[in-house]
This record gives C-alpha cells, structure tokens and sequence, in this order.
C-alpha cells in the first residue's frame, strides 16, 4: 500500500545562462538552425551558439509528487529523489501502463523506500519558461533547492525529516543530478545515474539529433503544445523514439506507444548545453551508483563495454563505493524494456547494500 502526495514546492536560485538569444519564428528555419548548431563544429560560419556565462535569477513552482509506504518501519525515512530526463516528465518514474513492469516508485514503495518525483522545470505541470532559460544549469538549480527542502522535511508528508537522501537522475536528469553533486556534494547520501555516460568518444550527439529529425513541437502538436516558443522540439514520431531509446527484442510496440504518446518536448538550450554543467565529483565520497543500458545508442553509440568505466571512476575517484553496472539488452529508456524490474532490484540493491 501507498500513500502519496501532490504538491507544488517554489524553487528559487542563481545559475549560468550560456545561450545566446538567436530568435527564429518560422517552422524549417528553426529547425534547419538546430541541425546546423548541434552537428557543425564552430567556426566562420558556424559560430558556436552559447555564450557567457551569464547570472540569471528566478523563482519557480515545481509539480511533484511524493510517495512514501502506508506501512513504516523506519526504512521510509530515507527517501529517493528522482530527476527524469527528455521527453518524459515525472511519469518516467511512476508509469500508468503496466506499473507491474515499468512502475520504479511501485518497486521502490515495494522495498519501503520513498520516493520524491516532480516534473522538470518547463515540462509537465511545472511552471513554462523560455527555451533560452531552460539549460542544464537551470535545472541543476532546481535539483540543489528541491534536495535542500527535502533534506529539511519539506514537501515530505508525515515523514517528515528524513534520515537520508538519495538523487536519482535518468539520462538529462542523471547529468542534472551529477551537475548538483559536483557543485554540492552534501546535498544527497547516495547518487544513482541512470542511463548516464561520461566517455565522450562513445557520445553519439550528431546522430542523435539526425535520428530526432526534431520537429518544432508547437506545430507538431499544437493542441497540447501551443503555448511553447519555436525553441521548444520534440523528435519525429515514434520510429526516431524507438531507434534513440529501445532495442530489438527487449521492447514491446504498445510500450512504445505509449511512451510516444506522453512525451513532453525539450528546449534548444537544454540539448545544446547537455555537457556544459560541472564535471568533476570527487568530493563526493558516499556511494554511486552508473548504470546503462549495455547497448545505450545515446551515451555508448549502441555499445557500452570498453567505455562505461572511463572518465566515470576518475570523476568519482572518491566514490565509496562507486558501482559501474551495464543492465543486459537495454538501450537508453531501461525503464521501459522488458526487462525493466531487474534494473530497479539492480538500483534497490545498492542502496541497502551501503546502508540505504
């Protein structure tokens, strides 16, 4: 059984802004703009699109939902922080189609953890903003405040104060949590990353925008998306879903259909920014845990082994420890390949194994 909050907790914080404010008004052009920016090395006529850095302020309502057992033991008091990444929003964690196989907050409920999940900042129910404001270091704010109100007892329910905090992030949402670490490594008890790659010469970033074919998502799907600017995207359908995120045989079709049909978009200044945020974490010395699918065509370019160890133990050289685990026949969504449960006992595991 599970008892679970919705809420709205304001985030406020400064962070650097480093994209330029190019404005385009018009369906190709933006997108044309994008392909070129994102795949072209800078030069005379390609000059590079981010600029700064830049102090920008702000304060924002962030949706969130937090789940937490019906039956306490003490082991709900330590509560899970969860970022999602691109294209989905808080339900990542939380699926409504089949939660027996792709619902993590269900599984962790089920290991008595609770869970914190909330929809990103321009996504979901949280509040819209520029697609210039929404970049990594945006949202690396938002993770340091909402982990700061956890940790006091904010927006905990009748837990509470918890006793500790672990951040979860999924792929956008895993550099995210990494950024807020490396900046504030008191800030969590334990780091999973999930869908996560460091080693840049597995980072297939030109194939994955042409394999997007990112469409302005304001035309695309105008009755759900008319209120986002031309910066806002989202990729073509759910053939360029399926050949970013799944792999062959170990995704079903309706599962895709369903995970095309909640996507959310995501601003030209998060994906230009994906690897701008802070790198170094070794003063983070709780326990890590990386894991990825180990055929993620994202981070790994459809093959992780030989590149999923390095630069990870070097950024997390003070781990204790830091596990490095590649989930079988998984490409970049784990959550939503068959196999799904063992990546979430994979997750629940290490926490209790290091005193979680």
């Amino acid at each position: 059984m599970t008892a679970c909050y919705q809420m709205d907790p304001a985030t406020s914080g400064s962070y650097g802004s480093y994209y330029n404010t190019r404005t385009q008004t018009y369906y190709a052009p933006t997108t044309d703009y994008f392909l070129s920016v994102a795949t072209t090395h800078a030069g005379a006529n390609y000059p590079c699109p981010l600029d700064g850095p830049k102090t920008e302020k702000g304060t924002y309502q962030i949706a969130a939902s937090f789940c937490t057992p019906k039956q306490k033991n003490g082991k709900e008091k330590i509560i899970i922080l969860a970022t999602h990444g691109i294209g989905p929003v808080r339900a990542h964690w939380n699926s409504p189609y089949k939660p027996e196989d792709y619902n993590f907050v269900q599984w962790a409920i089920g290991q008595e953890y609770s869970v914190f999940f909330y929809d990103r900042l321009g996504n979901g129910a949280s509040q819209k903003i520029s697609s210039y404001t929404g970049q990594i270091n945006t949202a690396i704010a938002v993770v340091q405040e909402l982990a700061k109100l956890v940790r006091n007892g904010k927006y905990t329910g009748n837990i509470k104060k918890p006793n500790k905090v672990a951040l979860m992030g999924f792929s956008f949402g895993s550099y995210t949590t990494h950024g807020a670490i490396s900046l504030t490594p008191e800030i969590a008890d334990a780091i999973i990353l999930t869908a996560i790659g460091f080693n840049k010469t597995g980072l297939n970033v030109n194939g994955l925008v042409r394999s997007f074919v990112p469409q302005i998502v304001n035309q695309q799907n105008p009755a759900v998306f008319g209120d986002r600017d031309n910066r806002y995207l989202t990729w073509v359908d759910k053939f360029a879903h399926i050949h970013n995120y799944f792999k062959k045989p170990n995704y079903e079709e309706a599962t895709v259909d369903f995970a095309e049909a909640a996507k959310n978009p995501f601003s030209i200044g998060e994906f230009l920014t994906l690897l701008s945020g802070p790198q170094d974490a070794s003063k983070f010395d709780k326990p890590v845990l990386h894991i990825t699918g180990d055929v993620d065509y994202i981070f790994c370019d459809g093959y992780c082994y030989g590149i999923f160890e390095e630069p990870a133990k070097t950024i997390y050289s003070s781990a204790k420890p830091l596990q490095l685990s590649l989930h079988p026949g998984a490409s970049h969504h784990i959550n939503l390949h068959k196999n799904a449960t063992g990546a979430f006992k994979v997750i629940t595991d290490f926490l209790s194994n290091n005193g979680l």
